[in-house]
């Protein structure tokens, strides 16, 4: 288990940084909140350390599973993110798209039960929003107490209201949240226009299709 990294920082993106570690480049998925304070430590060229969570990400084959990791200034970050990765239907790209508020406004939200602010994060409609409650309630209340006041990821304007619907669907058809996550963000990419769960779920099936057929 990859617990921290520290090393200088060789490329960042809008979700992803690139730290070289004794002549290894590690790519390590972050919050995108983050993405223009490790830009400024980069032009400054200070090293950096990420708290890091690691785990297996599938393509959608079985036979195609990657290790990857997920990086975090702060250490209890990295654990509200691990905790809240544990409700099912949340996956590790749908967590890090989600936190758009404070960690501690989320964890207190979870504590008080207060579903109406969950259901502003991106992706979290009324029936996940009761299911993290019913899943963290009495586990999120040391994260409640944090200071920081600023959110780990920046809204993402292709964020689609629907998505908890899509998520419902393609869980049905036995696909991990991993997996959705990634048909997801392919089907906004190539169709950022998309409106409706029905349009989501044809592009998203006409693309597994063309990967078949390869």
């Amino acid at each position: 288990m990859i617990q921290k990294i520290c090393g200088k920082i060789d490329s960042v993106g809008e979700e992803t940084v690139t730290l070289e570690v004794g002549g290894i480049f590690y790519e390590i998925l972050i919050p995108s909140g983050l993405s223009e304070p490790l830009k400024n430590q980069a032009r400054e060229e200070r090293p950096v350390t990420l708290h890091t969570y690691y785990y297996i990400e599938s393509s959608g084959s079985a036979s195609n599973l990657y290790p990857r990791l997920v990086g975090f200034t702060v250490p209890s970050d990295r654990e509200f993110f691990k905790l809240f990765t544990t409700v099912s239907g949340v996956g590790v790209r749908k967590a890090l798209r989600c936190l758009t508020l404070p960690v501690r406004d989320i964890a207190r939200s979870i504590e008080n039960k207060d579903t109406t602010l969950l259901r502003k994060l991106p992706g979290i409609g009324p029936r996940m929003a009761e299911k993290i409650v019913a899943a963290l309630s009495g586990k999120a209340a040391r994260f409640a107490l944090s200071r920081s006041g600023r959110p780990l990821s920046i809204s993402d304007k292709k964020a689609v209201d629907f998505e908890e619907e899509i998520y419902e669907v393609l869980s049905q058809l036995q696909y991990k949240p991993s997996e959705i996550d990634g048909m997801i963000k392919k089907a906004l990419e190539a169709k950022p226009e998309i409106k409706t769960v029905e349009e989501m779920v044809e592009i998203i099936f006409s693309m597994q299709a063309e990967v078949v057929t390869e």
